[in-house]
């Protein structure tokens, strides 16, 4: 038997609904599993300052996984945060805005958008509670953790098998996150990467972790934790990669899995859960 002592979950497609809603019970759910010494992470491609106001009543309760593993944070302080060079992300400016693509440039405090994207306003605050519109994305001045490509067709992985992987992926961090999504983000930067670093500092092995999501952004995350959960509705590609499938989003399949290790008081096996294979 391995015994849990830290839990991490990818958020849309994975632990919210199809409307982008938490589960009723999660709140109740994460008190319970800190009571008996099991951490929760909300592992997300969204911004720090976004998930602090998802998560607000559980700010004691929570540790917050933002941009894709570019920053980490509990009750309210940075555990890490890996800031992207300028130079870096002005070309990658310069290569999205070529290519006619909606790119966002993740700062920490503020996401930064280009004027002539701004039809698709409602969609980036979907994700990004703050963002601001500016000429050039080379004028802002802010310090920046991730910049990722919005695309509006659903064709993220084609924009990805172009350009975006084979032109920048030995040079960077990049993942499809979804449909609409393209993430980067500095080399070695992913949300398994995050999960190890938050394992080393609660002295907590693979073997007692446990993670949950739904594509390639969550891949390493998956991987990483002994108890990896693609969620049914995720990605059919990872099934042959990761270990375990749990029942899918629009069924609370993350917390019907989670319901069962409380019922078990952290305690786990392999033949537990139904394997992805």
């Amino acid at each position: 038997m391995d015994v849990i002592r830290l839990i991490a979950s990818d958020l849309d497609a994975t632990l919210l609904d199809d409307q982008s809603q938490l589960p009723p019970d999660f709140a109740e759910t994460v008190r319970a599993l800190a009571e008996r010494g099991i951490r929760f992470a909300a592992a997300s491609g969204r911004p720090i300052y976004t998930l602090e106001e998802m998560f607000a009543p559980l700010q004691d309760d929570i540790i917050l996984v933002g941009d894709n593993g570019g920053a980490i944070c509990w009750k309210g302080e940075s555990l890490y945060l890996s800031e992207m060079d300028v130079a870096d992300w002005h070309t990658l400016a310069g290569q999205a805005r070529s290519a006619g693509h909606a790119a966002v440039l993740c700062g920490l405090e503020t996401a930064y958008v280009e004027e002539q994207f701004r039809p698709y306003d409602r969609v980036f605050k979907r994700f990004y509670t703050k963002v601001e519109y500016v000429p050039h994305l080379e004028d802002v001045t802010a310090r920046v953790d991730k910049f990722t490509i919005y695309f509006p067709e659903g064709d993220a992985q084609k924009g990805y098998d172009a350009l975006y992987g084979p032109v920048w992926g030995g040079r960077f961090s990049v993942a499809v996150a979804g449909a609409d999504w393209v993430d980067i983000m500095n080399p070695g930067v992913h949300k398994g990467a995050a999960l190890l670093r938050l394992g080393e500092r609660l002295g907590v092995l693979p073997e007692g972790m446990m993670a949950f999501g739904d594509t390639f952004n969550d891949a390493e995350m998956l991987k990483a934790a002994k108890y990896g959960f693609l969620v049914e509705n995720g990605s059919p590609a990872l099934r042959e990669e990761v270990p375990f499938l749990a029942p899918p989003n629009t069924s609370s399949g993350v917390m019907q899995v989670l319901r069962r290790v409380l019922a078990q008081n952290g305690r786990v096996c392999e033949a537990d859960f139904r394997s992805a294979k």
